[in-house]
Parts: C-alpha cells; structure tokens; sequence
C-alpha cells in the first residue's frame, strides 16, 4: 500500500502526543497510540462575544480576519457620520487613522494593513475612493459612479469589485472593477438592487452579490449572483428575502449575519456553500447594516443598527481523529 509521504510528496513529523494547537489539516504520527493523525474542523460553529468596539456606528465599513479585522467609519445617528477607524486584534478594538471624508454604506476591500474604500454617502453619494497602508488613509482615483449602499469582494487593496447600490437617480446594475490605480466598468449585475450591505465576500474574478432590496418598492431580494470576472450567473437563492446584513467568505464559503427585513433587527445567520443556504447558530445581538469579515470558521461582526458597539465572534471547533485505511 502506498505510504501517505508517497500520496502527498509530504514527510510526516514523528511526535510523543498530539500538538497542542495543529493547524487545520496538519498530519503527525503519535508515537504514544501508534495512530496516524490529522487535525480537522469539525462540529457546529457559534457565536460568542468579542470586545466591544469603540464608537458605536452601523452601516460602516468592515475588512480582515477574525483576529486582525478593520471597522471604518459609519454613521453613528441620522445625519452624523465618524471618520474612527478600529482595528481588532482578537480581543480589543484599537484606534487607528481616521478616514479623510466620513462616510457609511461604502464598499470596502482588502486587510487590516491595506483597505480600499470607495464610494458611499458623505452627505451625498460620493465616488471618493481612500487607500490605507496599516496607519493612514490617502486618497485613491474616484470611482466612475457615485453610489451608496454598493456591495464589494476583492479581499486586497489592488483587486475590488464593486457593485449595486443607490445613484441618483434610481439602482444600479453597475460592477466596477479596481486594478489597484483606477476604475473600470465591469459585467452588470442581472437585477439592480441597494442595501447589499457588509463587506468582503469573493474576489475580483469570484465575486457574489447576496440579497438586498430591488427598486419600485419591490422589497428586499433572496437573489444570489456570482461573478467570474466579466459577467454574473444566478447562484443559489437566499430562504428568506433580506438585506443589510453582515456577509463575509468567499464565492463558495460564506455566512450572512443579522440584517432585515422583518419586526425587529435579525439574529439570524446563514452559510453559503456555492449553490445552497444552510442556517447556523443565532447571534445575540440582533441588528442591521452590521459589518463583518473572516471565513466560515473563524468570523467577525461588529456594529450594526439599533446603533451599538457588540462584536460577536463566530468559531467552528477544530478536532482531531485517526487516519485509517478504511
């Protein structure tokens, strides 16, 4: 039978006992139970509380990973907008520069060390875009178009996809692309939609576009498209119509948390596969035009509308078993 070195091209390390914190994936042999090892995630995530952010806003900006994530600006009540930025460190949030021109409802892109953002509302729509390297926010080429509540993928700073959102007047379909210096127009979306809120879900070439809400009073949307770098494909519908909620992930590994419509702000949060919806665990605090970032197994929200400062991390528990050759 073929040895695993053979199969992977990998050497396995030879230990006393089980690491005391594998990575996901990693593979080790046991001497102490003669076992073959591989750490792997496993069971139901949930969600647990974080620290609390700062300044209390919604409908900001979010961008990074559950332990280096990047809150920016937002509004903080009807008519008042923050320039704050924060940055997680796993625990706390931390000032860092502010934001040149307060906005919220923005599309965002890239890490804790190097964001994009562009677009959103100042006061008006804008197409202001703002580079930041970690420390400070410069300005950047501004977009083609002005909108607000626009959604984003991207992941870097040199490599956004923009797209949806309000104009005046009326919804865009509009997808702009970031090259890293300047905007160009992309592959509309097949239906116009607003509200799409959150931030980081997909690449430039994989990108996805979750709900929202369609214009003439149509409501919100269960709509899901994906994008392959020039054009959008219908991708696996929502369950429940929503919009503004926190989406984060990748075009084939997403969650969505909190958001509307309905009665009150929702707790809900969902994974996305690439083609099917699947309910997780509630979150405590329930709230719309909440930010987050991370993957599905290691997720952040902050913020959200009733306005406040809870952060809720979203964890799935990684375990270990036995390599068998059944």
């Amino acid at each position: 039978m073929a040895s695993y070195n053979t199969i992977s091209g990998l050497k396995v390390k030879y230990l006393s006992g089980d690491p005391a914190n594998p990575e996901d994936g990693q593979v080790w042999y046991n001497s102490a139970t003669g076992k073959l090892r591989v750490s792997a995630v496993e069971g139901a995530g949930a969600w647990s509380s974080g620290g609390s952010l700062n300044v209390a806003r919604y409908a900001l900006g979010g961008a990074g990973t559950q332990t280096a994530g990047l809150a920016i600006s937002g509004q903080i009540s009807p008519g008042s907008r923050t320039t704050s930025t924060e940055e997680y460190n796993g625990s706390s949030w931390t000032t860092s520069g502010n934001v040149g021109s307060a906005r919220y409802s923005m599309g965002v892109s890239g890490t804790q060390t190097s964001a994009l953002i562009s677009m959103g509302w100042v006061g008006s729509a804008t197409t202001a875009t703002e580079l930041y390297n970690g420390s400070v926010w410069t300005a950047g080429t501004s977009s083609n178009d002005n909108r607000t509540g626009l959604g984003s993928s991207g992941g870097t700073q040199t490599s956004a996809l923009m797209f949806g959102g309000s104009e005046s007047p009326g919804t865009s379909a509009a997808t702009e692309e970031w090259d890293g210096s300047s905007w160009t127009g992309g592959g509309s979306l097949g239906t116009a939609r607003y509200q799409l809120m959150g931030n980081n879900a997909g690449t430039q070439t994989a990108g996805l576009c979750i709900g929202g809400y369609v214009p003439g009073g149509g409501g919100a949307s269960a709509l899901v498209e994906e994008y392959n770098g020039s054009s959008w494909t219908a991708g696996g519908a929502l369950p429940t119509a929503e919009g503004n909620a926190a989406r984060y992930g990748t075009q084939t590994a997403a969650i969505i948390a909190g958001g509307g419509p309905g009665p009150g702000p929702n707790t809900a949060s969902k994974e996305y596969n690439g083609s099917t919806w699947v309910t997780l665990s509630s979150i405590a605090t329930g709230r719309a035009f909440v930010s987050g970032c991370g993957s599905t197994s290691a997720g952040l929200i902050f913020g959200g509308s009733p306005t406040t400062t809870a952060t809720e991390e979203f964890t799935v528990p990684i375990g270990t078993a036995n390599i068998t050759s059944s």
